[in-house]
């Protein structure tokens, strides 16, 4: 099974009444246009606003609350772009319906470009979707909290691997955490990049795709391309550490390192 879908894939389903399509760029201008038919996903509209972190994770009320709003029920298969390409937010939306216990979810390899490329329209997004009932339940397995994450510096029951770049990562990182910059997992044209190079990238990082992997990175978001890639190679209970390296910092009792890792 592929996390991911195509533009011929997603322009083949795109009149179907239970395909819904987001638009979760991040850090962009809002675009009054995108892929017929589609939403706005907000990951900082979508989470615990009175955490001290932005886009934390909400409660599965909140969520089912907002994605509902959207016009997204059990029923529909979502599928989310980002308008620069993969990107990051899109992996990030992918996950939290995953999350969420909805597994019937796709990110558009390429994004908006590849849409364009591939010769299909754009037209105005809907501005007023029509309210759907969203049930939510929190997947727990995929979900990793600072607790878990400290008590696995004894314990060392899953690798931690860190998306950000080898210059954040040297700069400042938790303890016998592997760095995988999340952009050396994505091609030129911004789609992810084939299966036998993501194997390569994780094999350099002498981390086994199929063991037990927490992701993390700055803030919880390009973590979730590694899940993703790692959702491609065939590892689909990849967690995230939602806090991440922002969290981490923060607290001064809890270990850091720097430089690059020695094994």
């Amino acid at each position: 099974m592929t996390a991911l879908f195509t533009a011929a894939e997603l322009k083949s389903v795109l009149n179907h009444p239970h395909v819904r399509i987001l638009d979760a760029s991040y850090n962009q201008p809002p675009a009054a246009e995108g892929i017929p038919g589609a939403v706005d996903f907000d990951i900082d509209d979508i989470a615990n606003k009175g955490a001290p972190f932005a886009h934390t994770v909400p409660t599965a009320e909140v969520f089912a609350a907002k994605v509902g709003a959207l016009g997204i029920s059990n029923e529909d298969l979502v599928v989310i772009y980002d308008r620069k390409g993969l990107s990051m937010a899109a992996a990030r939306a992918w996950w939290m319906f995953r999350l969420f216990g909805h597994e019937n979810v796709r990110v558009l390899d390429g994004g908006l470009p590849a849409w364009i490329a591939a010769g299909f329209a754009t037209a105005e997004k809907t501005a007023t979707p029509k309210p759907a009932v969203f049930t939510a339940k929190m997947n727990n397995a995929l979900f990793r909290q600072v607790e878990q994450v400290a008590g696995n510096l004894l314990r060392k029951e899953f690798s931690l691997i860190d998306a950000r770049d080898a210059q954040r990562f040297e700069a400042g990182h938790i303890p016998d955490s592997f760095n995988i910059p999340y952009a050396t997992l994505i091609t030129a044209a911004d789609s992810l990049k084939p299966r036998a190079e993501l194997e390569k990238a994780f094999a350099g990082a002498h981390i086994a795709p199929q063991k037990k992997i927490t992701c993390s990175c700055g803030s919880g978001v390009t973590a979730c391309v590694l899940a993703l890639a790692l959702f491609e190679l065939g590892n689909k209970d990849a967690a995230v550490y939602d806090g991440s390296w922002t969290e981490w910092s923060s607290l001064p009792v809890l270990p850091k390192m720097t430089g690059v890792r020695a094994s």
